[in-house]
């Protein structure tokens, strides 16, 4: 069994954006327990799948080749800040996609019918492009951090996007780790596998 997601990659620019705006925060509130995400797993899930087995993965593969065939590049700009489950009781710090651009969202509702098709559990729940930035450890004793973060006007370089990324994550007592199982590029049948 793998634990597997899929997600839509950021731009090194986006990601060093990101990475600065997260510091800032960081040093402002040093004396908080936060769970700051690194940089560099920071990435927009499209489908959470948890532990699948190969089979599974097999059709996921196939569902995700046949979503990328249906869809084009597009460009994004993280420019939103928001929490999870909602400002007063924020657990979650994210870094999301102004609701005006409406790609990431069909192309969800694409990948989710052609898993649904090949016999995976479909996600009901309404999707939230977000990039979480950090977990909040200590919820009551944040309010300052969440009131600073959703204040903040945070706009990063604008970046197109060209592929979906399978992943496999791996739990370690330092934390998850991303290794990538496949890369599937818009529009082409292609399938890249990056061997760690």
């Amino acid at each position: 069994m793998k634990r597997i997601f899929t997600a839509i990659d950021i731009s090194d620019e986006a990601r060093a954006n990101c990475a600065n705006y997260i510091e800032n925060l960081r040093s402002v509130f040093p004396h908080l327990r936060v769970g700051w995400e690194k940089p560099e797993k920071l990435h927009f899930t499209l489908k959470f799948l948890g532990d699948i087995d190969e089979m599974q993965l097999q059709n996921l593969t196939e569902a995700v080749a046949a979503a990328v065939r249906k869809s084009s590049n597009f460009k994004i700009l993280i420019a939103k800040t928001g929490a999870f489950p909602n400002k007063r009781n924020a657990r979650i710090l994210w870094l999301g996609v102004d609701e005006e651009q409406a790609n990431m969202p069909k192309l969800k509702k694409v990948l989710e019918s052609e898993c649904f098709e090949r016999g995976l559990t479909k996600e009901n729940r309404d999707f939230k492009a977000h990039l979480t930035i950090a977990r909040l450890r200590e919820p009551h004793k944040s309010a300052e951090l969440v009131e600073k973060h959703l204040s903040e006007n945070f706009v990063s370089d604008e970046f197109t996007v060209s592929a979906i990324t399978i992943y496999e994550s791996r739990l370690q007592k330092s934390g998850s780790i991303y290794s990538i199982v496949s890369k599937h590029e818009f529009k082409e049948n292609v399938t890249t596998i990056e061997r760690g």
